[in-house]
């Protein structure tokens, strides 16, 4: 049975983009990433049931889990619409959280979590082979509109850009430290796909949260410093060649003055309810009169209207404890989790970056990518300090 939660929690992370595939039990809405994630949780509480474990390993971050999941819990009472920010509620932090905690357990050794990342590459990989068909495709018909990037199954290049972002820097994180050849040729063509796809959404934060990933590799990896060095002077030299890029890059002053139209409004609705938020689903913003905006594209302005002030403390104590806790640990790791500590910091990085124009997290799929990249976190955390105390055991005189 455990064995078989641990298949299911592999098949989820492969199928997250796949939140799209919705029907209805009844009255009740739901979608295929759902129902995976409830057959991951059921088939591991039964295991450990059977097991006679009846809760959850502890992390460090249950304070702050526990009180993010208390502030969107009141975020249901303040909402106008209850039955609709349950549902946000559910789909965003209940059964995110229960994969979190599932994760942390089911993947115990190196060869659990290679599997996970396996999975996480083919899926990915999958979403980024469907977007760039459909890119090339719009290419080719002379139809590629670079504010309105032609995109697969999400209908917004944005989102698809912020859910290829984590793949981009495990694929990096391998393929930068990979502990062998073949998880490097593994990482290098991961990257190649998923980076392909991710330019070609034309996402501005994430050619912004992408700078600052150069710049960690800059800093952490010095032995690539010259290649990368080198990219990077190819790539921008080319992108001037590029009309599609540049007309891009022509919209930032018109994305800056937009983007302060709508924190403005945004700041507006937390100066009137600075408490509690507008509730789960209560951000309405009606962008130039033209365009309805559900979320005010900035993550901490996001989560402070949804679910108010103790919402966006507790999420951000978990976002930077998990960076501040894996950049210690780093230093001390090797082999696999060395590459793989590696590409989940670089992962919360460029979500961090992003955060700052735009709201990741706020998706089904990205919710649960967040914890699942979290989970890789705490195990590759505790793998590394295990080998770092046994070390020093084994350096201890008899």
């Amino acid at each position: 049975m455990l064995r078989a939660a641990r298949w299911a929690l592999y098949a989820t992370v492969a199928a997250l983009p796949l939140y799209v595939v919705r029907w209805h039990y009844g009255p009740l809405p739901t979608t295929l990433l759902e129902t995976l994630i409830l057959i991951t949780v059921a088939l591991y509480a039964v295991a450990r049931w059977r097991d006679g474990i009846r809760r959850p390993i502890l992390t460090s971050y249950e304070i702050a889990i526990l009180a993010l999941l208390a502030a969107a819990a009141i975020s249901i009472l303040v909402a106008r619409d209850h039955r609709g920010a349950l549902g946000l509620y559910r789909a965003y932090f209940v059964e995110p959280v229960l994969l979190f905690y599932v994760a942390v357990d089911l993947l115990r050794g190196v060869e659990h979590v290679k599997r996970l990342i396996l999975a996480f590459a083919a899926g990915s990989s999958a979403f980024a082979i469907l977007n760039l068909a459909v890119f090339l495709q719009a290419l080719l018909a002379h139809a590629v509109h670079v504010g309105a990037a032609p995109n697969a199954l999400y209908g917004d290049a944005n989102y698809v850009a912020m859910y290829l972002e984590p793949p981009v820097a495990l694929a990096a994180g391998l393929l930068l430290l990979g502990p062998s050849r073949k998880w490097r040729v593994i990482g290098g063509l991961w990257l190649v796909v998923c980076g392909s796809a991710l330019v070609v959404m034309f996402s501005k934060g994430s050619y912004l949260a992408l700078a600052f990933l150069a710049v960690a590799v800059l800093i952490t990896v010095p032995r690539w410093r010259i290649p990368l060095i080198g990219a990077v002077v190819v790539a921008a030299l080319a992108s001037t060649q590029i009309p599609l890029f540049m007309a891009r890059l022509a919209t930032i002053p018109s994305s800056l003055n937009g983007r302060e139209q709508i924190f403005g409004s945004a700041l507006g609705m937390i100066r009137d309810h600075p408490l509690f938020g507008l509730g789960l689903g209560g951000y309405s913003y009606l962008f130039r009169n033209a365009a309805p905006e559900v979320y005010p594209h900035d993550m901490w302005l996001t989560f402070w209207v949804e679910i108010g002030v103790v919402g966006v403390i507790a999420f951000a104590v978990i976002l930077f404890s998990l960076q501040w806790r894996g950049w210690r640990a780093w230093p001390k790791s090797d082999g696999f989790y060395c590459s793989l500590l590696w590409g989940v910091l670089g992962a919360l990085l460029l979500w961090t970056v992003h955060g700052v124009v735009d709201s990741p997290y706020w998706k089904n799929d990205m919710s649960a990518e967040f914890w699942v990249v979290a989970a890789l976190q705490v195990v590759s955390v505790w793998a590394i300090l295990r080998r770092s105390d046994a070390a020093q055991e084994a350096a201890v005189p008899k």
